[in-house]
């Protein structure tokens, strides 16, 4: 007995594994998935009573012979119907499996039949009885228990009696009938309850997806436009292309009045949205407090003391700030942590020896200088973030500071838009189909060689 109950168990779980991979390659076509996530019709439960009908007929060719009664998991198939959809397709699910039972005959044809049609009016009327709240797997799996226990223990010795043979028989199928039937529909539900928070994250990653975009739009909209026409005397470019949606990198280029300019490269500590938020607050704050008339240190040190007041995670921002006299060619600069630009002139490239001063909203009391520069018509600087010479190859190798120069070099003649340009291409080609690593930003600023601008910067310089 126990080795024909052992045999019976084994083959019903191969059986049942066949149909678990059935009902998983089914839960993954996209109009099932629908079919169960959407308010049912009486078409959906008709197909839904069929389908599940098929799973039952499954059940029965699963079966396995003892003592001419047949061990298998029929009635799952119409359970699970009642349980998705209601009465109507777990009915007819029981009457597709009821069915072809009873076509097969036999001794227990009758109650067998009538069984499999009573899984699936009984699992359709706890759907009915759970009023559209969520079914748990141990609900699931406890209505099976009751379904396989009424099957086996109640209807069957009701219809047939309680011979010998009949509870030779009953005694044979029961644990094995259990312990499948059960199995199959916690696994069942289970892959379900997946599908379902498969669909939940892949709405919520639209929504999020959706919501960083417009983020994206949002914060490029603060950036001034890439390029400042209008003045003979200079041209400006600049390039910023975030990691991420969003990034922590800002650029700023406005004037403080008809004579001067003011340039700005920061970097946010991280990337991703609290990067950006910073980076927001950033922008806003350097042209508010740039119209004090203050030079670099002293406006460094206002902003300082500003992103310092109530930074409980210490985010920090590297920034750094020029002035320049359009007259004389003058430019003052005041270096918060950052990266120092080069210095394009006569076909040469430098890169500008700067006190590095301490990043923005780390030290309330932070002390920062200024340093001066003269610049003659034609001269170029180019500011950036460190994502320029930190961008990385699939070799794990950096761009570095060798490549920025070479870079350079190659397209010092150029107006500030090709600069920007050109340096972008060469850090595409190096990088190739590796994963940017961090935001890079570019501000190329270049003095022309007006009649004008070239007398003022004689005499100012």
């Amino acid at each position: 007995m126990n080795s024909l109950i052992y045999r019976a168990l084994v083959e019903l779980i191969q059986g049942l594994a066949v149909l678990m991979v059935i009902a998983y390659v089914m839960t993954r076509i996209p109009s099932f998935g629908d079919l169960l996530n959407r308010r049912l019709s009486l078409t959906h439960r008709v197909i839904l009573g069929l389908v599940f009908g098929l799973m039952s007929i499954f059940g029965t060719l699963s079966s396995v012979d003892i003592f001419g009664g047949l061990a298998n998991f029929r009635d799952l198939g119409p359970a699970i119907a009642g349980l998705l959809a209601g009465p109507v397709a777990g009915g007819m699910a029981g009457l597709i499996g009821g069915a072809h039972r009873y076509s097969l005959g036999g001794l227990t044809a009758e109650p067998c039949s009538v069984a499999t049609f009573l899984a699936g009016l009984i699992g359709g009327f706890f759907y009915l009885c759970k009023k559209g709240r969520p079914i748990r797997i141990r609900e699931v799996t406890a209505v099976m228990a009751g379904i396989t226990l009424l099957h086996v223990l109640v209807i069957t010795p009701l219809m047939l009696g309680l011979s010998n043979e009949i509870r030779q028989i009953l005694k044979a199928v029961l644990l094995p009938m259990l312990l499948v039937n059960c199995a199959g529909v916690a696994l069942f539900f289970f892959i379900l309850q997946n599908l379902h928070r498969e669909r939940l994250n892949e709405a919520e990653k639209h929504r999020i997806d959706s919501e960083l975009r417009i983020a994206r739009e949002i914060q490029m909209g603060m950036l001034p436009a890439p390029s400042r026409t209008g003045d003979p005397r200079y041209a400006v470019h600049a390039v910023l292309k975030p990691a991420k949606e969003v990034g922590g990198d800002l650029y700023h280029f406005f004037v403080r009045d008809e004579n001067r300019i003011c340039l700005a490269v920061g970097d946010v500590a991280g990337k991703g949205i609290s990067a950006s938020l910073h980076m927001a607050i950033t922008q806003k704050l350097l042209k508010a407090l740039a119209q004090s008339g203050e030079e670099p240190a002293g406006l460094l040190e206002r902003l300082n003391r500003e992103l310092c007041d109530g930074n409980e995670t210490m985010t920090f921002v590297t920034l750094l700030v020029a002035f320049i006299d359009l007259r004389s060619g003058e430019a003052v600069l005041g270096n918060g942590g950052h990266n120092p630009p080069y210095w394009i002139r006569r076909g040469d490239v430098s890169r500008l020896v700067l006190e590095p001063g301490l990043a923005l909203g780390i030290r309330e009391q932070a002390v920062y200088t200024n340093q001066r520069l003269c610049l003659k018509p034609g001269d170029t600087l180019f500011l950036y973030t460190d994502g320029v010479t930190e961008a990385m190859n699939a070799h794990k190798e950096l761009f570095g500071d060798d490549r920025l120069k070479t870079a350079l070099l190659r397209v010092r003649e150029k107006d500030p838009e090709a600069i920007c340009r050109g340096i972008m291409e060469d850090l595409a080609h190096f990088v190739g189909q590796s994963e940017p690593s961090d935001d890079i930003t570019m501000l190329v600023l270049r003095l022309e060689s007006k009649e004008d601008a070239a007398a003022g910067a004689a005499d100012g310089c």
